[in-house]
This record gives C-alpha cells, structure tokens and sequence, in this order.
C-alpha cells in the first residue's frame, strides 16, 4: 500500500473555476489544484467534461454513410435511393460498391 500525506489547512481561500455553472453539494470535480501563496490560497480549475456525441459519422458519400456505434464497431448505412428500372438499380449497385470501397482506403482499414 502506497503511503499518502495528509494535509490540513486552516484559515485557506480557495478559487473553483468550473465550466458552465458553480460547483453544486455532492459534486465531483477533476480538475487541477494550485497553491497560489503558501497556506493561504488555492485555485482549482476544472476540467470541461468530454462531449460524446452518438454515433458520430465517419464517412459520408453519396450512397452510404459510415457510423461509429458506442463499441468502437463501424456501422454501414445506405441513404434513400428510388430505384426507377433495373438500369438504375445495376448503376447504384456499382456506386454502393465503390464507395464500400473508398470508404475502407480513407478509414485506413
């Protein structure tokens, strides 16, 4: 077990610097500690808390889009398409299959 020390400062000023709003009962904050002057005042700036965003878009083309799902898996998607004939449809197929193809040389895969 690692030692710790144990501190105790009386009669100290700390300064919370928090993003958005004050620090509320209960609350925990990352962030880092200073000592400003000794034993008498202290800041601590709070870190902003990291954005997640779901599913966030990795490629997008003009008949797919790829997604990052929440375990790190790449999810393919097909955009809305109307098929009008089966020329259509066969000159789509190839598109699709072109863009699978681009999307794996820019995603390094």
């Amino acid at each position: 077990m690692k030692k710790t020390a144990t501190q105790v400062y009386d009669d100290t000023r700390l300064k919370v610097f928090s993003p958005e709003r004050h620090m509320q009962v209960g609350e925990t904050l990352i962030g880092q500690l200073t000592m400003v002057e000794d034993y008498e005042y202290f800041e601590f700036r709070a870190q902003e808390k990291e954005r997640w965003t779901r599913n966030p878009k990795v490629f997008q083309g003009e008949y797919i889009n790829v997604h990052l799902d929440k375990f790190g898996a790449l999810v393919v998607s097909l955009r809305k398409t109307e098929l009008f004939n089966r020329k259509t449809a066969i000159r789509d197929g190839e598109a699709i299959k072109t863009e699978l193809l681009t999307a794996v040389k820019v995603l390094g895969l």
